[in-house]
């Protein structure tokens, strides 16, 4: 994912997908934001990308 991308993926209705809502990354950070969490995106070395989520235990 490249930086550009990486900034917006969080925000609703923001797709690279032809047939894409952007409505999941979205969804998903309101949900955890709502529990106290995050949510982090970051590029692998090898390719592909690591979405982690931290929640309060």
């Amino acid at each position: 994912m490249s930086e550009a991308v990486m900034m917006n993926a969080l925000i609703p209705f923001y797709s690279t997908k032809r047939s894409g809502t952007g409505l999941g990354l979205a969804l998903a950070r309101e949900i955890i934001e709502a529990h106290d969490g995050r949510i982090l995106l970051a590029n692998r070395d090898g390719g592909g990308l690591v979405v982690s989520l931290i929640l309060p235990v």
